[in-house]
């Protein structure tokens, strides 16, 4: 997808108050935190890069409402064992969980702002870091998803695609906090039994092929994703027994 404007300027103009609403929002939503709604999935990931565990991310998936004013709220705090620590929320709308908005928070040696929000065929994002503001608008489209880099809860969305009957489809994936922001990409999707925790695991997988690089998650009986590789980057995300 094309970048189609993008503009910074220094930290504190006016343009900067959407990540002041994003630092708010996102204090109030670690999960635990209360909120009235359907409770779809919660639990935690153990986060290894090339084989060595790097962190953990917690997770909770809410829904308020029904039919199509239902929202989907995702949120989430990984924790790396380095002290560094991302959280993040999702709100998707409707039945079809259509992607709405998006903020996180990273917080390391320096800390990174960015907040992505859906609106008609475009998505702007918001990137605010210690040396300014960064604005940027991208095509958007239906089919518009959230991966954002070194989170696996997120993957959450494609269980929508698990039905019987649903054909393999092509999406729009959104990276807010990469340089490669966005990609198109083909779903491959098929039956596979996997070990977790040594335990056989009848899974449902699914392949997000774009180009040469592939990712692929995996979802268990219950609906509930449980594994996430993205070998070119040598991450694995696996849910922790019982969570």
């Amino acid at each position: 997808m094309d970048r189609l404007v993008s503009s910074r300027r220094p930290l504190g103009l006016p343009g900067g108050l959407l990540a002041i609403v994003a630092v708010s929002v996102l204090a109030s939503s670690v999960p635990g935190a209360r909120l009235l709604g359907q409770q779809l999935d919660r639990g935690r990931f153990r986060l290894f890069l090339d084989g060595s565990e790097i962190g953990t991310e917690d997770f909770t998936i809410q829904r308020i409402g029904s039919g199509e004013a239902q929202e989907t709220l995702a949120r989430g705090a990984v924790r790396m064992n380095d002290g560094r620590v991302v959280t993040t929320i999702l709100r998707t709308v409707g039945p079809s969980m259509a992607f709405s908005e998006y903020a996180a928070i990273d917080r390391g040696a320096d800390t990174l702002e960015v907040r992505v929000l859906h609106a008609g065929n475009r998505l702007r994002r918001v990137t605010v870091a210690p040396w300014g503001e960064e604005e940027q608008e991208f095509r958007a489209s239906p089919q518009t998803m959230i991966f954002d880099t070194g989170v696996a809860h997120h993957y959450f969305v494609l269980g929508g695609f698990l039905a019987p009957g649903i054909a393999d489809m092509t999406l729009h994936a959104f990276e807010p906090r990469s340089e490669r922001a966005d990609w198109a990409a083909d779903l491959d999707i098929g039956a596979e039994t996997i070990t977790l925790q040594g335990e056989q695991v009848e899974a449902t997988r699914v392949r997000i092929v774009s180009g040469d690089r592939v990712r692929t998650v995996w979802f268990d009986g219950s609906g509930r994703l449980v594994r996430v590789e993205v070998p070119t980057d040598g991450f694995v995300a696996q849910r922790e027994y019982g969570g």
